[in-house]
């Protein structure tokens, strides 16, 4: 599974994450991804095959339900929240490094538009 985090979160989870071995982007380290809406972000992974990580809940919570009404699948929305990864700390990158890490482990490494929604803690 490939992963294109939210411009919320810091490219070092992105540095990090692919020191593990897996294929991960930040949207902050690419020009044509840092400053889209979420449904154009969604839109962009699903170009890349890639689930979304982000702690937008509402407004991905929406796009899901919107590609299910129009019988579209997407790569998948990985959700996370302040409360368990506080994305204004330091100590959390780590946090949320290990979570990711140990969720991508379970995962096949090839994407497939499973349109599967977790919630990561």
């Amino acid at each position: 599974m490939k992963l294109l985090l939210d411009a919320m979160f810091k490219p070092e989870i992105a540095r990090q994450l692919r020191q593990r071995g897996h294929d991960v982007i930040a949207a902050t380290e690419r020009r044509d991804l840092a400053d889209l809406l979420d449904p154009e972000l969604l839109a962009a992974a699903q170009a890349e095959e890639r689930a979304v990580v982000s702690n937008d809940v509402r407004g991905f919570v929406r796009l899901d339900r919107v590609y299910r009404q129009q019988g579209r699948s997407h790569y998948g929305v990985i959700l996370t929240s302040d409360r368990h990864f506080d994305r204004n700390t330091e100590r959390s990158i780590g946090q949320l490094v290990l979570a990711l890490d140990a969720f991508l482990r379970t995962q096949p490494p090839e994407s497939s538009a499973t349109s599967l929604v977790y919630w990561l803690r």
